[in-house]
């Protein structure tokens, strides 16, 4: 109980100063309108549709489109052009010399500056299923992209429910104090008429007044740890909330000891959680891999052609600029890797088995929480109905106080005791409602249910 007090009371008094002043005014966002009531399935809708990462996905998808683009692309004509300028120092000579002419007849030679200029033009004719293996790769990392970004948009409901019971909680303690202030403030006008009357001494009256105060000061502090709460809670839905604003709290159903179907203790299904859905995007991006690895090893055919000018042409004893062309088909295969193909298959299969242990040590910690969760719950209902009957004790004790109080049995110190003890009776109860209404949320959640 004491860790729930710590964590309620200091989220809202620490952490959230942190991201904003306790002073400042929640400004409202363009095109929004304030709200008097919200509930919390409402607030998991706002958060996930105008938390910046709603805008993720759409450009996830853009990205994809463009790469599955570019690697289409590969089935278009590849146009390049080259030039060439060079001299060397020697070329192929034939030293013969013919008896046609009285003087002989010398064989031409080439010349030593070569210039060229040519287009060169190819196209894919088979690639082994490269492309198509590229293509659906980048689908696969697509899915994974999208489903981790799902995954964190999970996660900003615990974020929600950190600000949405902090609130809860505080405005518990608010009420029961005002309670308390409201019993102070009878007890002190009727201390105060006997003071007057010389029945009781004046510090009576004086140490419930100390006590007034007090009480007051907490009020206000805690009023201050709740608006900044709110304006926490107004920064994640992006939305103008007023201070006062009614947050509905949550509906707690009742559970049957045996629920009908799989025991979710002993059986727990978290296929609806979106970590669920990254580990099967993995899996697939992986397989995807594991098929442009072998695709990369298959044999391409392509179909090329050049046309150029220059000297010499394709006709090396021609000494003027020529043009000319080609035509044909290349093919090219690469008939041992050195076991490379082999290793990154293996490395992937270990990559494989790691996201499969992921997974394992996944449902093992949603396991244990769904079963934390549920004996949490059953406890708390049974402390609820206990809170129950302490407070109707304690209101039989301060009634009783306050009648010894004005017959002067007791002393104001000890009145105010006793209207302590009742105050944190009903700030446990509410503060453990809360608590049972928030282990709920957290239930479904991690079921992924919510």
């Amino acid at each position: 109980m004491k860790k729930l007090l710590l964590f309620l009371l200091v989220m809202a008094s620490a952490v959230v100063p942190a991201m904003v002043s306790e002073t400042a005014a929640v400004p409202r966002p363009p095109g929004t309108t304030a709200m008097d009531t919200l509930t919390l399935e409402q607030a998991y809708e706002m958060v996930h549709n105008r938390y910046p990462l709603a805008g993720q996905p759409e450009m996830q998808r853009q990205v994809r489109d463009l790469q599955v683009r570019n690697a289409e692309a590969g089935w278009l004509p590849e146009l390049r052009l080259t030039g060439l300028a060079q001299y060397q120092s020697d070329v192929t000579e034939i030293d013969i010399r013919l008896p046609a002419a009285p003087d002989g007849f010398d064989i031409p030679t080439q010349p030593r500056d070569r210039y060229q200029i040519a287009l060169d033009l190819e196209q894919r004719l088979y690639d082994g299923g490269r492309t198509r293996s590229r293509r659906e790769l980048e689908h696969s990392r697509t899915d994974v992209a999208l489903s981790r970004i799902r995954v964190d948009q999970h996660e900003l409901r615990n974020r929600v429910n950190d600000a949405w019971f902090a609130i809860h909680a505080l405005r518990a303690q608010q009420t029961a104090l005002e309670i308390t202030a409201q019993d102070l403030t009878r007890r002190f006008q009727e201390i105060t008429s006997q003071v007057e009357h010389g029945a009781v001494p004046a510090t009576q009256a004086d140490i419930i007044r100390a006590e007034q105060l007090r009480i007051s000061q907490q009020i206000r502090s805690l009023k201050a740890r709740e608006k900044s709460a709110v304006s926490v809670l107004a920064i994640l839905l992006d939305a103008d909330l007023p201070g006062d604003i009614v947050l509905l709290m949550p509906e707690v159903p009742e559970m049957p000891d045996q629920p009908p179907g799989p025991d979710p203790r002993i059986f727990p299904d978290f296929r609806q959680r979106p970590e669920t859905a990254l580990f099967d995007a993995q899996r697939s991006e992986l397989m995807q891999q594991k098929e442009l690895v072998t695709a990369s090893y298959r044999p391409r055919i392509s179909a090329f052609g050049q046309a150029a000018y220059g000297r010499p042409g394709l006709n090396m004893f021609e000494e003027s600029f020529q043009p000319w062309y080609i035509v044909g088909v290349r093919a090219s295969w690469s008939i041992w890797n050195w076991g490379t193909a082999d290793r990154e298959r293996e490395i992937l299969h270990i990559r494989q088995r790691m996201v499969d242990n992921q997974q394992e040590i996944f449902d093992r910690n949603m396991h244990a929480a769904v079963q934390h969760d549920l004996e949490r719950i059953a406890e708390l209902r049974e402390t609820i109905r206990t809170d129950q009957e302490i407070i109707a004790l304690h209101e039989n004790i301060v009634r009783d106080a306050a009648s010894r109080l004005d017959h002067g049995a007791i002393t104001a110190t000890e009145y105010i005791s006793e209207l302590a003890k009742r105050r944190r009776a009903v700030i446990n109860r509410d503060l453990h409602r809360i608590e049972l209404a928030r282990s709920w949320q957290h239930y479904l959640t991690t079921l992924g249910q919510l």
